[in-house]
């Protein structure tokens, strides 16, 4: 199985929320690929948060990704006014060959994680992808061991959920 972890690169959270399942997938032998999604122009968060409200998307330093070579796709983002990140909706909304794809979400957030779950879903799903799970991760601190535990669990369900019937239809 060929694995897709994307998330945003300027958030430690996320980053660690990454390794953790990258590790986790590949211990099931898995194919894993890590994004880091990056802005072209690197800015404070107001200053992309004032951009995507003018353009209603941010410019990717890589680019437009494309589905077409995994069979999931997980995307990370942290919450940003019970939201996600103006980056990470437009890395969704870019993505190339979702339709039928399978997708995981994953957020880290301090609090309320708001709509963003939500928001991801619906962009996915306009785009004909499926969302097979999704995770929040609340922690005012670094992200501990006792945390990345779900993340371990979550990756553990997701490798269930792939090879069930179900999954092959």
């Amino acid at each position: 199985m060929r694995v897709l972890i994307a998330f945003q690169a300027e958030s430690r959270s996320n980053a660690k929320v990454a390794g953790t399942l990258r590790q986790e997938f590949e211990k099931m032998g898995w194919q894993t690929e890590v994004h880091p999604v990056l802005a072209k122009k690197s800015k404070k968060w107001f200053h992309h948060m004032k951009e995507f409200r003018k353009k209603k998307k941010i410019e990717l330093k890589e680019g437009q990704m494309d589905a077409k070579k995994f069979d999931l796709v997980v995307v990370g983002t942290p919450v940003w006014t019970y939201k996600p990140t103006p980056l990470m909706t437009t890395f969704l909304r870019e993505m190339q060959n979702t339709k039928g794809k399978n997708f995981a979400l994953f957020v880290t957030c301090v609090g309320f994680p708001g709509t963003t779950i939500k928001t991801m879903s619906s962009i996915l799903t306009t785009k004909a992808a499926k969302v097979a799970d999704s995770l929040v991760l609340r922690s005012i601190f670094e992200l501990d061991e006792k945390k990345l535990a779900f993340a371990k669990e979550f990756a553990k369900n997701l490798a269930v959920e792939a090879l069930s019937p179900a999954a092959e239809d």
